[in-house]
């Protein structure tokens, strides 16, 4: 029923795709861990744009990979199948870019209690998506690891969750302004959304490599 595996070309493309989406998210960590210790200035603006540059790299790749899918040898369930999958994949890298513009667009300076779990939250949330990425070429391959990698993803996301929860007791506990505790908050909420989207994305990944066990 799949074939996707005979049409090599288009394999390469969303390996290629892969590859750069992994490269965003790699960016988007070494920006944070620079935000972090040093706040807004102009090497984390080179490393924002590093993050978009890959970023609209990946895009343009899937892009092409929606138009080959039209002229490939994929029935119409399959191709919507893996479209689905590239979006899910995709929310990703886009999420990470705007968790970086959020720091240089609005100069906010998170609260010291927060910064060393606000750093392992953002590790654990590009770790995900690494995850993610070898479950996405396990299953597109010969689906030998795509359970262990549930297992990483959902265990990750149960973490990503507690650190979110703890980061947010924390503001809350402060003694400033209302407004700020939401702003502050806004970050944490956002950056621990990648490790759910990341489980969205696995979850669909799952079902397709059980619809292809059928």
């Amino acid at each position: 029923m799949y074939l996707f595996k005979k049409n090599r070309e288009l394999q390469a493309r969303v390996a290629e795709y892969l590859g750069l989406a992994m490269q965003t998210a790699e960016y988007f960590e070494e920006a944070c861990d620079h935000v972090l210790k040093k706040g807004v200035n102009e090497h984390f603006e080179v490393l924002c744009r590093r993050c978009h540059q890959e970023e609209s790299n990946a895009d343009d790749v899937r892009r092409q990979i929606e138009l080959d899918m039209f002229t490939k040898s994929i029935l119409p369930e399959s191709r919507e199948d893996l479209l689905n999958i590239l979006d899910l994949v995709d929310r990703v890298p886009g999420k990470a870019e705007s968790v970086l513009y959020m720091f240089m667009n609005q100069r906010t300076e998170l609260l010291a209690d927060i910064r060393k779990d606000m750093k392992e939250l953002v590790h654990l949330s590009v770790e995900t998506f690494r995850y993610t990425v070898d479950a996405a070429r396990d299953c597109f391959g010969d689906m030998a690891r795509i359970r262990d990698f549930s297992r990483l993803i959902d265990n990750n996301e149960s973490l990503g969750d507690r650190l979110e929860r703890k980061m947010i007791a924390r503001i809350f506990a402060e003694k400033i302004p209302a407004g700020e505790k939401l702003l502050q908050k806004e970050f944490v909420v956002a950056t621990g959304e990648i490790c759910d989207l990341c489980e969205q994305a696995k979850d669909r990944l799952v079902i397709w490599s059980v619809k292809r066990q059928v």
